[in-house]
């Protein structure tokens, strides 16, 4: 039997293509429900409960709780440890897909020999990749990854004649993809895709959280946050009192901990004000979308909304405003993903019956491309093979010309994922070693070919004369920060220095979040020093004060960060943080970095954004990390790196310090802003070989 998988973030289902009714159905798991929770939990006994009865423990603060892992798919650095066991996003996520298939099995009492999942659109080649394994390992042929919007648009359109442009806006409980798509006669062409993978429901859970703990707090002086027991309690019953919310004005809510016992009513208004700010979020990847494509919202038919976080009120009525288009408005918003995965596995399997001939076109959400050399040779660059939102299966080839004189018969090549010419802001997602060719010394040409397969997976082939080399996978270094400097230095042999200036907002909006923030930003100066790496701290408000200047003693900067106080330069945020932290690293050797930790609306913007100019001319790189009401898109603003703006929720700030902590680590700090343009000529700098 073939079976198509929605593997979400916080619900995942199964599905099958039912030839007698010729229509997709799900098939309920062992409690009679079509949604199976994404969580598992690890008793202390050694047991391990899967779905609904691990979501019951989450609820009573019971074992050791993985839930929301699917956002670490891809990621080693992102483990659970229980019972002495260490698993990672991809070995949860393998044992979940046991769950849902077995279940299934026993429900149609039918074996399942081979699957489609579904993913994110935006879902990198690292987490494609490991979903595949992660299906494999349970025993089963995973036929095809599909895009979860895509798969949307095939349960939504394969059955319709019309002739529309469909906006799939797709915000399911942990990640957010918004994808463009042609419908004619039942057939799919998806032009264009963009999202943000921590971005979903979780974060609008978190909203409630916040409220009810601030209010907590106030009354009686204890946060509940700080038991981890206490907070997943929190998080499963926030879940609910946001689905009150989609059908009642108002939900109360009620917090025991510590022998206290506070009741607080959230309105409808107050929630949706205070998660207008992630629906902007979503509304700033459709613009991006729209600009890259050259579309706009003019372009768009109707706009179909999937996922179950969309049964807020706030969503189609925030759509319908900003787009002025028709929201469509479905049954199967929380099943589409998964019926469409299931046409999928239908068609997919050759042998059909029952089920339309439909033509699914699909893209890539990113940029493929090669280390390769600047026009002047001073720089290394990311030269992009493969646009993103090129068709898929796609294959580029380029030549590489080894120069007369040189008789290497060996190159190393590096693959990138990625829009930024800077080859340290992409994903480095491979490095291969090319043997094989004649090489005389006289010069020689081969031509190096990538490829993204129908799964948005990446691979890499070499050729002379036709004929294919061969091409081996080798690890790709740890130290990588050689890319960030000159090809004709050698970067390889000594440390990199490395400055970095946290920057936290002390303004009011901060009181009840700063002890957490410490604890988080602690965590991060523990990952991220070490002898090559110097840390400096500044405080802002209406003003700005250095609280410890640059060092490389973490003592010493942890004990400045718990002297940390709100309100110490004012109760705003008038002031920027960019200039006082550029004259800190001033004159000093590597690279340099701002980290902007903010939560509120800015006073004086423009001046922030001269700020941050000045430190785009300098080579500076800045991040802004925002949480609470931060607005992302003035973040996108002083943000000098590509997707440098980060906005995250107070309970993973700890997710986005660890990606900041592991771009240092890797050598990322040879970030900076390219000069000229890609390389229009062919030759020894055409893709990056390190000849030996």
């Amino acid at each position: 039997m073939k079976v198509g998988i929605d593997l979400g973030t916080t619900y995942s289902t199964v599905a099958r293509y039912d030839k007698k009714t010729s229509r997709p159905e799900v098939i309920n798991n062992q409690f009679e429900k079509e949604l199976t929770p994404s969580v598992i939990c690890f008793l202390d006994n050694g047991e391990i409960l899967i779905g609904e009865d691990a979501k019951d423990m989450q609820a009573g603060g019971a074992g050791t709780i993985a839930a929301s892992f699917k956002r670490g798919m891809g990621d080693n650095s992102f483990t659970v440890e229980a019972n002495g066991k260490v698993y990672t996003a991809e070995d949860l996520s393998a044992m979940l897909l046991k769950k849902l298939i077995t279940d299934a099995e026993a429900k149609v009492k039918e074996k399942i020999d081979s699957v489609v999942i579904t993913v994110p659109a935006y879902f990198n080649d690292f987490q494609r990749t490991a979903t595949i394994r992660a299906g494999e390992a349970c025993g089963v042929k995973v036929m095809k990854i599909i895009n979860e919007p895509t798969s949307a648009a095939i349960s939504y359109g394969y059955t319709r004649e019309s002739n529309k442009t469909v906006l799939v806006y797709d915000l399911g409980g942990g990640t957010f993809d918004v994808t463009l798509v042609k419908i004619n006669k039942g057939n799919i062409q998806v032009i264009g895709t963009d999202g943000n993978h921590l971005l979903g429901g979780k974060d609008w859970d978190a909203t409630i959280v916040k409220f009810a703990c601030e209010q907590f707090l106030e009354e009686f002086g204890v946060d509940p946050r700080d038991d981890e027991s206490a907070k997943n309690e929190l998080i499963v019953a926030s879940e609910n009192y946001k689905k009150v919310l989609t059908k009642s004005d108002s939900v109360a809510i009620q917090i025991k901990y510590e022998g206290y016992s506070g009741k607080y009513v959230l309105r409808r208004e107050q929630f949706d004000m205070r998660t207008q700010f992630l629906l902007n979020a979503t509304n700033d990847v459709c613009m991006k979308l729209f600009n890259d494509l050259g579309k706009s919202w003019k372009d768009v038919d109707e706009i179909l909304l999937v996922g179950g976080s969309t049964r807020m009120p706030q969503v189609p009525k925030f759509l319908e405003m900003v787009s002025g288009r028709p929201v469509i408005d479905h049954a199967d918003t929380d099943l589409a993903v998964a019926k469409g995965a299931a046409i999928t596995a239908e068609l997919y399997c050759g042998t059909h019956t029952g089920v339309r001939e439909v033509q699914i076109a699909d893209v890539t959400a990113h940029s493929l491309g090669a280390l390769a050399e600047s026009p002047g040779g001073d720089r290394y660059i990311n030269e992009i093979m493969i646009k993103r939102n090129s068709k898929v299966p796609s294959s580029v080839k380029k030549p590489f010309k080894i120069s007369p004189g040189n008789p290497t018969d060996v190159i190393e090549v590096y693959t990138l994922q990625g829009e930024s010419k800077i080859p340290l802001d992409c994903y480095v997602l491979a490095k291969v070693v090319i043997t094989g060719f004649y090489n005389d010394g006289n010069g020689a040409l081969i031509d190096i070919e990538y490829t993204y397969d129908e799964n948005g997976v990446v691979k890499v082939s070499a050729y002379q004369d036709g004929e294919r080399l061969e091409v081996v996978s080798e690890p790709v270094p740890e130290d990588i920060s050689w890319m960030g400097g000159s090809p004709s230095a050698n970067t390889t042999g000594g440390p990199v220095m490395k400055n970095v200036v946290l920057c936290i907002d002390l303004s009011r909006s901060m009181r009840n979040s700063l002890e957490e923030v410490k604890n988080h930003i602690r965590d991060f100066v523990i990952a991220a020093a070490d002898e090559n790496t110097k840390i400096g701290l500044i405080g802002f408000g209406d003003k700005v004060g250095i609280m410890r200047d640059m060092t490389g003693d973490t003592n010493t900067i942890i004990t400045a960060l718990d002297s940390l106080k709100v309100n110490v330069y004012g109760r705003g945020t008038d002031a920027s943080p960019m200039g006082t932290a550029m004259s800190m690293m001033a004159n000093r050797p590597g690279g340099k970095m701002i980290v902007i930790l903010t939560d509120g609306i800015w006073g004086k913007r423009d001046f922030a954004v001269s700020e941050a100019l000045s430190c785009r001319n300098a080579n500076v790189a800045v991040v802004g990390l925002g949480i609470g009401e931060a607005d992302i898109s003035f973040l996108k603003q002083i943000s000098t790196v590509e997707e440098g703006a980060m906005f995250t929720t107070l309970d993973r700030l700890g997710e986005s310090f660890s990606k900041i902590a592991r771009a240092l680590n890797s050598g990322s700090m040879g970030m900076r802003e390219s000069s000229g343009e890609s390389m229009g000529r062919l030759g020894s700098a055409e893709v990056k070989g390190r000849l030996r």
